[in-house]
């Protein structure tokens, strides 16, 4: 194997729900300005800042020594640790065996949920004494920003052999404790290099500081504990057996080999606290996103429901519902203050429906429905009447959304003026949604005996049977506006027949399920647009309009494997021999979480071959689908 290459590309993810990550790559190089040790949130799960950076890892063995870190600034790697990594791997969090001569070092990092604590644990596997030195690098900036030369002071305000405070220029606190030994060390590192900000076309240089070292003789079997915290109280740990209490029951949970599980464990990662609401909520992905209205919707049922979480469904969702403005949910949360910082979206308040739908019939909870009936009556007759953004129901009882200069559908990319994928008017997929959210209040307000004055379910069906097929193509059309029927090959028309309501006859659903998968398909995802299409582009590279411009042209999203696949069931009637199939076509998908995502999935793919991880390296609904899949074909 080649440790560079390959380690250098897996990306390890730990949070603690409440905004705060530490994530590097497998050999432990920040090759993104998002990549740290300890990263927090000031006002959770927002205004995220970076406090320590990395840490330089030494070994002394035999009067030699030798790093066992890897660090690259503009000069090239400057620390070659990747070449002493004997493994690594990732399930619940990082772990490496490294070899020096004939000493084994075990290397391992955990955060702890609800504090803003990581713990770096080092432990002698060899049978003789060997000498650790462990150099932290500090920082004090938001994660979307980098810390120029002088911008960046620090002072240790209290020091003690196992314990340091330190202060920052931005009134932030950095504690460090460990049972090793603290030594003084001023030290900075001015040209550290992103390769990931600089393949983004952004600046990808940034100065980090020292101001001291940890060093510690471990004997056989012993180990070096260090943590690193922001704390509202400052205190000094005494001991440290909160942590190997806190890695045995990870370990436990972990046992199981099965994706499925691998891929419960981690998607705690996507839950988070948020202050301002004072519930928890769906980080959409990292990192980058906060919690999106839209993905939250969608990534609902994999992450609570084919969990059991039913509780913290219903505080997510209740976070939605209570924000609800005009008949619309947040599309998104601001990234400081963490109150709601728009209601762009077309979809987002309809997978509500679909979601409260999925609820009941998971939990036949029939208080919680009503509690929130007439405020789904409510958005429904607004999108009647017409509210922001254009969005209305026209005369054929279809939803029309938008104009030209909006993004309201997920394919939403708007770079300053030009709009990517302009699908205003009667998208495919919204009017999916629409028929279903209608269907859903139909299916309530019967169940119940609500009244329910809007039931128009037949004629959006009849409308759009009538409107979107594509005799041609056998399929349908993508949107439909008053200047086109655009016949692009887009995913979007699975929704049709993956949503609880089919829109579609069998035969029909049939041939739409052979096109996606004839044009689009992946074992990975599902391509945006058919590589037929000369608007296609199957790369994702370069600055952010070219980046942009490439977003939903032809790139692989791993989310829409879930419709996907609950449309190849739908049309095969749940058949035993269907859901093997599919566990044979989730194999390669399998494989890569295992080997080389770091038990997550991340935002979107390159459209060509190899199909090059992009985007976010974890993303909420690629995870949420997935594992909603396995609990339909495990059933």
């Amino acid at each position: 194997m080649n440790t560079l290459t390959n380690y250098s590309q897996m990306e390890y993810l730990l949070t603690n729900n409440l905004g705060g990550t530490s994530s590097s790559t497998g050999i432990s190089n920040n090759t993104s300005r998002y990549h740290s040790i300890l990263s927090v949130s000031l006002n959770p799960p927002v205004d995220r800042r970076i406090l320590v950076s990395r840490v330089s890892e030494i070994v002394e063995n035999k009067n030699e020594k030798h790093y066992i870190s890897t660090l690259k600034d503009a000069n090239g790697y400057k620390e070659k640790g990747f070449d002493k990594i004997i493994s690594f791997k990732h399930i619940s969090y990082p772990e490496w065996l490294i070899k020096i001569n004939n000493i084994f070092i075990n290397k391992k990092i955990i955060m702890l949920e609800k504090k803003n604590l990581v713990a770096l644990i080092y432990e002698n596997f060899s049978n003789e004494p060997t000498k650790l030195t462990i150099i932290p690098y500090l920082n004090d900036r938001d994660i979307h920003k980098n810390t120029l030369p002088n911008q960046l002071n620090l002072k240790i305000t209290e020091s003690k052999k196992n314990f340091n405070l330190i202060n920052t220029n931005f009134n932030n606190k950095i504690c460090i404790n460990t049972n090793g030994l603290i030594l003084e060390n001023d030290h900075k590192i001015n040209n550290i290099f992103y390769d990931q900000e600089n393949e983004r076309g952004l600046f990808a240089y940034e100065e980090i500081i020292s101001k001291n070292k940890i060093e510690k003789v471990l004997m056989p079997n012993e180990k070096l504990y260090i943590t690193f915290s922001s704390l509202e109280s400052i205190y000094e740990i005494d001991n440290f057996d909160f942590i190997d209490k806190f890695i045995k029951e990870s370990e436990d949970k972990q046992k199981s080999e099965k994706i499925d599980d691998i891929l419960k464990i981690n998607s705690k990662n996507f839950i988070s606290y948020r202050k301002s609401t004072k519930k928890h909520t769906i980080m959409a992905g990292f990192p980058w996103f906060t919690d999106w209205g839209r993905d939250t919707m969608i990534a609902l049922e994999g992450l609570t429901l084919s969990q059991n979480k039913i509780s913290l469904f219903k505080e997510i969702m209740e976070t939605f519902l209570e924000n609800e403005s005009e008949g619309l949910i947040p599309n998104v949360f601001d990234d400081y203050t963490g109150k709601p910082g728009g209601y762009n979206t077309a979809d987002g308040t309809l997978w509500l429906f679909i979601a409260m739908y999925k609820y009941y019939i998971k939990t036949n909870d029939e208080s919680f429905i009503k509690k929130y009936y007439r405020k789904m009556e409510n958005i429904i007759e607004k999108h009647i009447k017409g509210t922001k953004y254009n969005i209305y129901m026209d005369k054929d009882y279809l939803l029309y959304t938008g104009n030209k200069e909006t993004q309201l559908t997920w394919m939403d990319v708007k770079v300053d003026d030009w709009v990517v994928t302009p699908r205003y008017g009667k998208a495919v997929e919204i009017n999916a949604l629409w028929f279903n959210s209608i269907k859903i209040m139909e299916f309530f307000s019967e169940k119940f005996h609500l009244e329910f004055k809007n039931k128009i379910s037949n004629k959006i069906l009849d409308s759009f049977n009538k409107i979107f097929w594509n005799e041609k193509e056998n399929c349908l059309y993508d949107y439909i506006n008053e200047n086109e029927k655009n016949k692009s090959i887009r995913p979007n028309q699975i929704f049709s027949v993956s949503l609880p309501f089919n829109l579609l006859n069998d035969e029909k659903s049939k041939q739409i399920v052979k096109k996606v998968f004839d044009e689009l398909f992946t074992p990975f995802g599902l391509k945006t647009l058919s590589q037929k299409d000369p608007s296609y582009i199957g790369i994702y590279t370069g600055n952010r309009t070219t980046r942009d411009g490439s977003y939903h042209q032809g790139n692989v999203w791993p989310w829409l494997l879930g419709p996907f696949y609950e449309a190849l069931l739908k049309t095969n009637n749940y058949s035993f021999e269907i859901k093997k199939l599919i566990k044979e076509l989730l194999k390669p998908l399998e494989n890569m979480i295992q080997n080389e995502w770091c038990s997550t999935i991340p935002e979107i793919l390159e459209g060509n071959w190899p199909h090059n991880k992009k985007g976010c390296f974890s993303q909420a609904w690629s995870v949420s689908e997935i594992i909603r899949i396995y609990s339909i074909i495990n059933d």
